[in-house]
Parts: structure tokens; sequence; C-alpha cells
């Protein structure tokens, strides 16, 4: 049996039978009526391949779909998660700047008062001095006038025993 090419719908209205006594050539007629079958077998069986990959191709096309969802809701939860870690890290972030804040101003307040402590001691100390300076200013005195005295003592000793002396 030789291989004809598919027909075409075109192939198939225009074929013509020849005539015979008796009708149409019956070979002819089997013989094409055998290639229209084998055409039709033919376009059927790719007709099914067709509408099985097509299949195929919709059951992938559902499966790019289904993990299309997976992944944009995979997405957005890591996107809120995401959102969610900023806004704890700036509420932490902001709790730890204010606790700061409170420290630095009580480490400030203990610095100023530590400071007035120091200045109230200095005043104290220099007026402390200032005392020291004036009791050995008025020690001075005392010893200059005690010195004096007991030289004037001892002169009028040195005074009187040269004049019992001499007498």
């Amino acid at each position: 049996m030789t291989t004809r090419k598919p027909l075409s719908p075109i192939d198939i209205q225009s074929n013509e039978f020849r005539r015979v006594v008796r009708g149409y050539d019956r070979e002819e007629v089997r013989l094409f009526l055998q290639a229209v079958a084998e055409s039709y077998q033919a376009l059927t069986l790719e007709n099914h391949k067709l509408i099985q990959e097509v299949e195929n191709l919709k059951a992938g096309l559902d499966d790019f779909k289904r993990r299309e969802n997976v992944l944009r809701d995979a997405l957005y939860t890591a996107q809120k998660m995401s959102d969610e870690i900023k806004a704890q890290a700036q509420r932490e972030a902001q709790c730890t700047v204010q606790e700061a804040h409170v420290k630095a101003e009580g480490l400030h307040q203990q610095a100023q008062l530590r400071a007035h402590q120091v200045e109230r001691n200095i005043l104290d100390l220099k007026i402390e001095r200032e005392n020291l300076v004036l009791a050995l200013g008025d020690l001075s005195n005392r010893v200059r006038s005690l010195l004096e005295t007991i030289v004037e003592a001892k002169a009028k000793e040195n005074v009187t025993s040269f004049t019992k002396e001499n007498a």
C-alpha cells in the first residue's frame, strides 16, 4: 500500500471519480475512502494528542498559578513580618533612646550636684584658708609682741642686773 499525504477538505470535495459502465470505479472509490479514513484516523489521533497536551498544559498552568499564589502569600507574609520587625525595632529604639535620655538626665543631675558640692567645698576651704591666714597673722603678731616683751624684759633684766652689779 502506498502512503499518501493527508487529505484536506478541499481534496475531499474536489476529488472526481471515473465513470464506468455501472457508475464509479469501485476500486478507486474504495482507495479514496480508505485514504479519507486514514486521514481522519490520523486527525483523530492528533486531536486526542493535542487534547491531552492542552490538558497537561492546563494542569501545568494550574500548578504554576498555585505556586504563584503560594509565592504571593509568602511574599505578603514576609513583607508583613518585615514591617512588624521594623516597627518593633523602632519601638525598641525609641524606648532605648528614652531610657538613655532619662539616664543621661540623672547623670547630669548627679554631676551638677557633685559640682555644687565641690564648689561649696572650695568655698569652705577658701574661708578656712582665710581664717587660717588671719589666725597665723594674729599668732604672728602675738609672737612678735611676745618676743618684743621678752626682749624688753630681758633688756630690763640686763639693765637691772647691771645696775645691781655696779652698785
